[in-house]
């Protein structure tokens, strides 16, 4: 008897399909609940704030700190926050402050932008923010972690060049701020700014869109290549304002993204995959379906959010995605969730081997995770708050960030 038993717990124990679906202790999350921040730990779920109304929850690089955005209420200017998990101690960093407030992927130390005003602080000294350059459009940290690259126009006019620079920190010194490249524009060529920079895998090459006027940017932005010593640049593609539909590789030069102009998207929105320096692309979305979200499972795998293609009717009635996994090496293509047809699942995102997304019906929405060696999905956090919706372009990280050590 005590052998059968034995077998069983081995069979259950090593067999993949038997195996649970709970995500490992260590994964944690930041997430947004009915406008307050919450923490979910190991199986546990912590209420963070009580008060405000609280946006943008982002990670320090070891996940003792998370940044946060909060407001006294929605449409409110919104002010920089930092949360010690160790010493469960709020801090206010700075008032009026982007949202593309950054950790450096090396220390816990935050870059941050107020107007066009660029600032760093170390939570090592709390009470020490210290200004690093002037009327910057966007900003990144270098791959290293010792500096930023930051974007400039070279004048007031829509057509001038944007300069972007490098600058690298020196403790206890001023930083050095250095030319890196000129973007030159012509006169039909209006940008007035670039999103953050993305650098591949093995730190050769940089994305980062261009991106035009406001009521030219909800249609469409321009997706850049620039390799890593400012000797080549390309403009690759058309594509939307959305950091997180253009990711590279984990372990090569391929650039994935979702091109196609037009703010609706449910149109025109195409999966695509860059190999750079060669820009060569392969579209991967059939004809009559859209992606709208994508993250990479390894070299050669990718995971979209898929729905039909539906220009017609209320936004609110068209089609809901379900998650697909794409081969690149024999273009095989899966449909690996099967949501109710009220439900869409947005956001793929993988951690420690397990995937996770939203789940939502535009009213609420969940957190659901699956190993990825075997979709057997289950319910992680529920009832989340929704990401602001444009045209049916949802943006999650308002709402919901994923721990992952860099």
């Amino acid at each position: 008897m005590k052998k059968i038993l034995l077998f069983v717990f081995l069979l259950l124990t090593f067999l993949p399909g038997f195996v649970s679906a709970e995500p490992k202790d260590n994964l944690k999350a930041a997430f947004i609940r009915n406008d307050h921040l919450w923490l979910k730990i190991k199986d546990k779920e912590i209420k963070i704030t009580d008060a405000g109304y609280i946006r943008y929850p982002k990670w320090s690089f070891d996940g003792s700190w998370v940044a946060y955005l909060k407001g006294a209420k929605e449409g409110d200017v919104m002010d920089l926050w930092l949360y010690n998990s160790k010493s469960n101690r709020h801090t206010k960093v700075k008032e009026n402050v982007d949202n593309n407030f950054q950790w450096s992927p090396s220390e816990n130390t935050i870059g941050f932008q107020v107007v066009k005003n660029l600032f760093i602080l170390d939570t090592s000294q709390l009470g020490l923010i210290i200004p690093i350059a002037q009327n910057i459009e966007n900003f990144s940290w270098l791959p290293t972690g010792n500096g930023l690259l930051l974007s400039t126009k070279k004048s007031p006019k829509l057509d001038s060049d944007i300069i972007l620079s490098k600058v690298i920190l020196r403790k206890n010194e001023k930083p050095i701020i250095t030319h890196f490249y000129t973007i030159k524009l012509d006169k039909d060529e209006i940008f007035v700014s670039t999103s953050e920079f993305k650098w591949s895998s093995d730190k050769k090459w940089i994305s980062f869109l261009l991106i035009p006027t406001a009521s030219l940017s909800a249609d469409g932005n321009t997706l850049c290549i620039l390799s890593a010593n400012g000797k080549t640049f390309q403009m690759a593609d058309e594509m939307l304002n959305e950091s997180a539909w253009f990711q590279w590789a984990p372990y090569n030069g391929l650039l994935g993204y979702i091109s196609g102009v037009g703010r609706e998207a449910t149109i025109n929105k195409r999966m695509q995959v860059l190999n750079v320096p060669s820009m060569k692309n392969v579209i991967l979305t059939p004809r009559g379906f859209v992606d709208r979200d994508l993250t990479w499972q390894n070299n050669r795998t990718v995971i979209v959010s898929r729905s039909k293609e539906n220009g017609s009717g209320d936004l609110d009635q068209r089609a809901m995605p379900s998650l697909y996994k794409i081969s690149l090496s024999d273009n095989k293509q899966t449909q690996i969730t099967v949501p109710s047809e009220k439900d869409g699942d947005f956001r793929p995102q993988i951690v420690k081997n397990n995937l996770f997304w939203i789940r939502t019906d535009r009213k609420d929405a969940h957190v659901m995770s699956s190993p990825t060696y075997s979709m057997r999905e289950m319910l992680w956090i529920k009832d989340i708050s929704l990401g602001s919706s444009y045209y049916e372009k949802w943006s999650w990280d308002e709402v919901f960030s994923l721990y992952s050590r860099r």
